[in-house]
């Protein structure tokens, strides 16, 4: 089983060399001619009597060459391929005497010079793991005293005794701007430091019988190091630190059997790293949950009960220490569940183990993940203990604690039995549970909003059931105040049927305001009782529909359409009839030119609005009043018009009608009452005398009709004051349409064949046809009629012709 992989620190070595080199030139001419000269194998003749400078002034023809020559003998003494001759003229001396040095004849031999010798500073970095060295750049740092106590046990072991064969090796292959195919090293000092360490991945294992093992399978030279190394170098240098610490002593000693039972292990001193982030822990004492926001359950020996902590620091999340339960596993940890859904329950047991290693027993800290089976076997248990301990608190933060681990099919086991025992009281009381309640469920599900739903089907019934106990005749502020409280602790479908069961135990309402405020807590749709309504709340909304006043009704409730009716009937009498001629009825007098269509048949629906107000079973002077008043129009309005003929229709027939088609006359409905104004006999009278043949033939024949029909004909004279102030009576259309006015208060039909007074008759209330779409099919003619349009002028024209 692998334990770890770890990241270990190992130490790293700066290696400070102080390398000597010289450098090598070419002589000059000069100077490789006074090592020739000087070679004691160049036999000249009478050697023993030449000089430098005789050679080079007296045989070669140098001239003055003193100063040159003392210049090149002294860098060659200075080399040592001369013998020093102090106090002596070298340049004077026989040449057997100035002979060259075994460094001069090298010199010769090699034809080249050197430099004088230099000593700088070279870096390499040393890694005693692979054993290289790299060249580094001096930056200055030194380690501290803390950080050299971090690799000082591994230095003992690591750090590099004779370094100088490694740093020979580097410089030879590296380039350097000092160093050159002529350079010549001399000399390499190195001195070895501490230059900090390298972090290096480690992977540890153990067997279920407790055996460790250690590897670098990503590092192959720590791991040919691991292979070489002494066990108990590797125990020291790289192990001990993760696999123990001082605080270790403090934990509980747990048998090694539990790695059988094992998914994972750790070393507690090794950091985890990549926590996943619980619904939900539970912890022993002095332990803390990977996350403060993560609710969580504390085993503590120091309470009898259990009993809930604040954190001042997260008001959000909530922790409960329990009385630990008996037989809780040895070293036990820590039991969490995932926010992944599917995810195991997560138990840790931690403690001082028995492991080995290299054949010798070593005390080691790990901290065990249990395999599914085994924590699931411990978390069944625990879980039974805690529920039995919490269930039956009066205090939701306790009770509902299982919905941290329950499904959310399963909640409703958790929270209804907790609500139907407190729904048999009054609503009020009730619902004062609702708010702690969800926060309770809320704090321990505070990962996930899927209870809501199971909540909300749990108390929708606890509510239901308490309302079977809540008393009737409540305040409406009170109802108010519940109406609220469930629109914002249910769902809208969840809520509405409740709230409307509500209704029914509010008292009556005597005040708009206090019905402004109860609509206000409900959903547009639900009604509102009718028995919620008072006589004295129906008396405000009649007094205000009667002055005309804005009609705040709030529904929707039974008394809504019939106060909407008593409104537009009350609008309509005003607009109509107008505030003027209802009070010149009340004296008695009527304005004919109010006896319009729409006064008329706002009469009609006055009538019709009376029924809907003896439907509120309540009085109010204000309507009798104005009843009153709108009966005496109407009486007044039946002497200016025409009676009501029940059961028939009137139709007035103008000119233009008879002469298109006289044959209507000949076969009428029987419920028709025919009526021909005055002025249409008048306008017949004098067409049949017509200069135009077709009209007079037309005029004549109209009169015959009439004449033939006369027992049913109803003559009418004209009702010029009945027309709109703003026309002119004057006209004979107008006269004519006034007969029809006369009628209006039956149903009445004008017939003629001028397209645009119809128009006006329609204007005013009157419904209207043509000869062709009033007479029986049958009856008319087969030739296309055709319209004719009065003109004043020509009527004014007309003789006088009998028929």
């Amino acid at each position: 089983m692998k334990l770890a992989e770890i990241s270990v620190p190992l130490p790293l070595y700066r290696i400070e060399s102080d390398v000597t080199y010289h450098t090598e030139r070419k002589p000059t001419v000069f100077e490789r001619m006074v090592l020739r000269l000087c070679d004691p194998g160049l036999h000249l003749p009478d050697k023993q009597n030449l000089s430098l400078l005789g050679v080079f002034r007296d045989q070669l023809g140098a001239g003055d060459v003193r100063e040159l020559l003392e210049g090149c003998v002294s860098e060659l003494s200075a080399l040592g391929a001369l013998p020093k001759r102090y106090a002596q003229d070298r340049l004077e001396m026989p040449l057997t005497e100035l002979e060259l040095t075994a460094d001069g004849l090298q010199f010769l031999r090699s034809d080249s010079l050197p430099v004088r010798s230099r000593t700088v500073k070279v870096w390499h970095r040393y890694d005693p793991i692979s054993d290289e060295i790299k060249p580094t750049q001096n930056d200055g740092t030194r380690l501290s005293q803390s950080d050299f106590s971090r690799v000082s046990v591994a230095d003992q072991a690591l750090r590099p005794q004779n370094p100088l064969p490694q740093v020979e090796r580097s410089i030879a292959q590296e380039t350097y701007d000092w160093k050159n195919p002529s350079t010549v090293i001399d000399r390499i000092a190195p001195m070895v430091q501490p230059a900090g360490w390298g972090e290096r991945r480690l992977e540890f294992s153990c067997s279920e019988d407790g055996a460790l093992s250690a590897s670098a399978p990503r590092d192959a030279a720590l791991q040919r190091w691991l292979e070489q190394a002494q066990p108990e170098l590797v125990w020291k240098i790289l192990l001990a630190d993760a696999l123990t610490s001082e605080s270790d002593s403090l934990l509980p000693i747990v048998d090694s059997s539990v790695l059988r039972d094992a998914r994972t292990a750790r070393p507690i001193a090794a950091t985890k790293g990549g926590a996943t982030r619980a619904r939900f822990c539970i912890v022993t004492q002095g332990g803390a949950a990977a996350d403060a926001t993560t609710p969580s359950i504390v085993l503590s020996s120091e309470v009898n009960s259990p009993a809930l902590v604040a954190n001042g620091k997260q008001p959000t999340a909530i922790t409960l220490l329990v009385p630990a339960p008996a037989g809780i596993m040895t070293g036990f940890r820590s039991l969490s569940l995932p926010q992944i859904d599917g995810a195991s329950v997560q138990v840790e047991v931690a403690g001082n183990i028995c492991l080995y290693w290299a054949g010798q027993p070593r005390s080691c800290g790990l901290a065990v993940t249990l395999n599914d089976q085994a924590a699931t076997a411990l978390w069944a248990k625990l879980r039974r203990d805690l529920e039995g301990a919490c269930e039956n608190s009066d205090d939701p933060r306790l009770a509902f604690m299982s919905v941290a681990w329950r499904d959310v099919d399963a909640l409703g086991e958790t929270v209804w039995p907790w609500l139907a025992s407190r729904a048999e009281q009054p609503l009020d009381d009730l619902m004062a549970l609702v708010e702690p309640a969800t926060q309770a469920i809320g704090l321990w599900r505070s990962d996930r909003k899927d209870w809501k739903s199971a909540w909300e089907e749990s108390l929708s019934k606890a509510i239901d059931e308490s309302l079977k106990h809540t008393p009737k005749q409540l305040d409406p502020e009170k109802v108010v105040s519940l109406l609220i409280q469930i629109v914002q602790a249910l769902s809208a479908d969840k809520a509405a049927p409740l709230q409307a069961a509500l209704l029914r135990h509010v008292a009556p309402i005597f005040a708009l305001n206090s019905l402004a405020t109860l609509r206000s807590a409900l959903p547009s749709s639900t009604e509102i009782p009718e028995e919620l309504l008072s006589i004295e709340l129906r008396q405000v909304w009649l007094e205000h529909a009667l002055q005309r006043k804005e009609l705040k009704l709030y529904g929707p409730h039974a008394i809504q359409q019939p106060m909407q009716v008593i409104e537009k009937a009350v609008q309509d009498i005003y607009r109509s009839i107008g505030d003027q001629a209802l009070k010149a009825a009340g004296n008695g007098q009527m304005d004919v030119r109010t006896l319009t269509p729409g006064a008329l048949n706002s009469v009609r629906a006055w009538r019709k609005a009376a029924e809907h107000f003896h439907a509120l079973n309540t009085s109010s002077p204000l309507w009798d009043a104005l009843n009153k008043t709108v009966e005496s129009w109407n009486l007044l309005a039946q002497d200016k018009l025409a009676p009501v003929e029940n059961g028939h229709r009137v139709v007035v027939f103008d000119t233009s009608a008879l002469m298109e088609s006289p044959e209507l006359l000949q076969d009428l409905r029987s419920d028709d009452i025919p009526v021909v104004p005055h002025r249409v006999l008048s306008e017949l009278d004098g067409l049949k005398a017509s200069e135009d043949d077709t009209r007079a033939v037309k005029a004549r024949a109209a009169i015959r009709q009439l004449d033939a029909t006369s027992s049913r004909i109803r003559h009418e004279t004209e009702y010029t004051a009945l027309l709109p102030a703003e026309w002119d009576a004057k006209q004979p259309d107008h006269a004519i349409l006034s007969t029809a006015l006369f009628f209006r208060l039956n149903e009445v039909l004008f017939v003629s064949n001028d397209i645009n007074l119809r128009n006006k008759a329609q204007s005013l209330g009157i419904h209207t046809q043509d000869s062709k779409t009033y007479a029986p099919s049958r009856l008319v003619s087969a030739a296309s009629p055709s319209m004719h349009k009065r003109k004043q002028g020509n009527r004014k024209k007309q003789k006088e012709m009998k028929p």
